[in-house]
């Protein structure tokens, strides 16, 4: 399953088990509270009827569990038992008298009565919530299931369009640079330039997007300073003008996977060089798990929007590349952070959670 799928499926789950959580909680505690009620109402009944019975006998009678006391008093002061001293209290008139008798209930058996019934309560609840948690897992799972059929389409159907984008682009390039090495005329030397830009950035967004569709990776340990070495060394191929500087311990290790890693670097060094200044440098630090690639450039206008889809503070490119670094990032469990001031430079922080 994939991540994106992942979270709709808990964000689903989550939604259907709060509902009913929500709801077996406030029966849960409404049936306690009514249980409760009853239990404290047949104690008034109990205490009520032994009052009775010292009335008709003269304070003769006797009840274990049950005592009592004379008040001069003729108003009830309290309707319900209160709990004093180890036991439950209450006052009652007594018939033939203009007095009160408050009759004391031992508490031990009643309250052992509410915490039995608060456990029941509670273990009713747990079960309960443990059923519809998995009632609502697999509800959010059929729910899911249309969108994850069609998304799957669209995929397949990506993913071929995109096989068959491979083939034409490469062509071009090969006859364009076999042309370029022929061609003696500035005019048509420019413009055979222009086709080989255009179908390199197509090569380029075929090799984005195909691994973006390919969610599969293959985690190993690399070592993070002969790919980063090797990168730059095409990337000064590419830009003579850009000083490139590479600070990272040789054997240094990271443990992820291999083309994505590349495609992130590639993404990241190709916005530094297209976006230079006119003494351009670019400068590359690993330490402790935290790659940061800082450039000289014209900066960017605003930092947080790079990694919309689409978005680009000029017309160059297709605004897909940084789109695409942060969905890499996301799936390889790396922290990415942008810096940038215009007219200063851009610094692009990479975390690796991973070891």
């Amino acid at each position: 399953m994939k991540k994106y799928e992942k979270q709709s499926l808990l964000k689903f789950t989550f939604i259907y088990f709060f509902s009913i959580a929500l709801l077996i909680l406030v029966v849960g505690f409404l049936y306690f509270w009514q249980q409760k009620q009853f239990i404290m109402k047949k104690t008034v009944m109990q205490m009520y009827q032994y009052s009775a019975m010292l009335s008709q006998t003269d304070f003769q009678y006797t009840e274990d569990g049950l005592s009592y006391d004379l008040e001069q008093k003729e108003k009830v002061e309290f309707e319900i038992p209160i709990k004093k001293d180890g036991f439950y209290i209450k006052a009652f008139p007594l018939q033939n008298y203009n007095k009160l008798v408050t009759i004391k209930i031992d508490a031990k058996p009643i309250d052992k009565e509410i915490f039995d019934l608060k456990v029941f309560t509670l273990m009713v609840q747990a079960v309960l919530l443990l059923i519809f948690i998995l009632i609502s897992y697999f509800l959010a799972k059929i729910s899911l299931k249309p969108m994850q059929d069609t998304i799957s389409h669209l995929d397949r159907f990506l993913s071929d369009l995109i096989h068959d984008l491979n083939t034409p682009a490469t062509a071009i390039l090969l006859n364009v640079n076999m042309m370029l090495k022929n061609e003696k005329e500035e005019k048509k030397h420019k413009q055979l330039t222009r086709v080989q830009t255009s179908a390199s950035t197509i090569a380029s967004l075929h090799e984005n997007l195909e691994l973006i569709l390919e969610r599969k990776y293959n985690f190993e340990e690399l070592m993070i300073f002969d790919l980063l070495e090797a990168k730059i060394e095409d990337f000064k191929l590419l830009y003579p003008n850009i000083i490139f500087e590479l600070e990272c311990p040789i054997n240094e290790t990271i443990y992820t996977d291999k083309k994505s890693f590349i495609r992130i670097i590639d993404n990241i060094l190709s916005n530094s060089s297209k976006y230079s200044s006119e003494s351009p440098k670019i400068k590359v630090t690993y330490k402790d798990r935290r790659l940061s690639i800082q450039d000289n450039g014209k900066g960017i206008k605003y930092p947080k929007k790079i990694f919309e889809r689409r978005y680009k503070e000029t017309q160059q490119g297709y605004g897909i590349g940084m789109h695409i670094v942060h969905r890499l990032c996301d799936n390889l469990n790396i922290e990415i952070s942008v810096k940038s001031e215009e007219n200063i430079g851009t610094k692009i922080e990479l975390v690796y959670m991973i070891s």
